[in-house]
């Protein structure tokens, strides 16, 4: 039995059942490019998913925004589970944003960035997030744009060689001469020197009683790190231990 695609169709418009159309085309297609065509439809539905959860997001309080659930449904949109913070981690990066007097600092970027846009740049706040994976700060930085938060800027800052580690090269001319606030989730533990570089290329910007949170506190580098920022600089850690891992509170 044949089926009519168009039957049905609104206000007497073409309307066809994509499914259909799919099976129709099938045996014609090339098999790579049916591998492009399953790769864009499934970006497609992510992209969907996340300018639905955001948009509900947008919407809330900062106490709806930081409820579980609220976490939960942007950290199932986002499906990025290898690489995206884990909900306690943002709760303490949301609860630290709503207080915050001053510009906020974050190394990495991801959901913790969209937080900040949410409960910081919205009130005034500046927020300068660091990416050095370019595809991913094009991503992010389409979305942020449409959250209309001019307050947070999302730079690609490749990671350079200095003196006994790697890190990013921030555009230190442009940003501003204190932050109170570090979120520091980046960059990658595998970086040579891990995430040390905070201190030599942004210490003299953490002014006395400013917070840095640092997320996988559990691992050895980390754990080496922030022995090595108190040593250098008398940094001070208190370990929060959660269901899913060590956040580090580091007070300055």
């Amino acid at each position: 039995m044949s089926v009519d695609p168009f039957k049905g169709a609104p206000s007497g418009r073409p309307w066809v059942d994509s499914s259909l159309l799919v099976r129709a085309l099938k045996p014609l297609v090339p098999r790579t490019l049916k591998r492009e065509i399953k790769r864009a439809i499934k970006e497609a539905r992510v992209r969907r998913q996340i300018r639905q959860a955001i948009g509900r997001a947008a919407t809330l309080s900062p106490e709806q925004l930081l409820s579980a659930d609220s976490l939960a449904e942007l950290y199932a949109a986002w499906g990025n589970e290898d690489f995206a913070a884990r909900s306690d981690y943002l709760m303490a990066v949301g609860q630290y944003a709503r207080t915050t007097r001053g510009p906020i600092l974050e190394c990495g970027s991801g959901l913790s960035t969209l937080l900040l846009a949410f409960l910081a740049a919205r009130r005034g706040i500046e927020v300068w997030s660091l990416e050095h994976v370019q595809e991913w700060h094009r991503r992010l930085r389409t979305i942020l744009k449409s959250l209309d938060t001019p307050q947070a800027r999302l730079l690609f800052s490749p990671l350079r060689s200095y003196e006994g580690f790697d890190w990013y090269d921030p555009p230190l001319a442009s940003m501003p001469k204190e932050f109170r606030l570090v979120i520091c989730d980046g960059p990658p533990g595998s970086t040579r020197g891990g995430r040390y570089g905070l201190l030599p290329i942004m210490g003299e910007r953490l002014p006395k009683g400013a917070v840095v949170l640092v997320d996988d506190a559990e691992r050895p580098g980390e754990q080496d790190m922030i022995r090595r920022w108190a040593i250098e600089r008398g940094w001070s850690a208190a370990i929060d231990e959660r269901s899913s891992g060590t956040l580090a509170i580091i007070s300055v």
